[in-house]
């Protein structure tokens, strides 16, 4: 079953939650991360919103905490970002 966009924006908050409350995370976690920030980059309704700002960097975080040597620093170091990110993700998730 294919996830619809509000599904997404759903688990992308929950994935980005769980790295701002544990500080930590896997690498799989990133990477899901960054292929549903892929899938939607795809989606019309994204492109015109206040995420569509973001999506890139949120991108960036997933691409390079999958690969890091040392992925709960990487997570700390964005913790700002990451409470940032999950505001928008709320407020356009309707």
């Amino acid at each position: 079953m294919a996830l619809n966009v509000n599904n997404q924006l759903d688990l992308l908050h929950d994935l980005l939650s769980l790295h701002a409350e544990e500080c930590c995370g896997s690498a799989s976690e990133c990477e899901q991360i960054s292929r549903l920030i892929r899938s939607l980059q795809q989606q019309p309704s994204i492109q015109n919103s206040e995420l569509s700002q973001i999506v890139d960097v949120i991108d960036h975080y997933g691409t390079s905490g999958a690969v890091s040597n040392n992925l709960d620093d990487h997570i700390n170091q964005h913790q700002t970002d990451i409470q940032q990110w999950l505001q928008v993700i709320k407020d356009s998730n309707h």
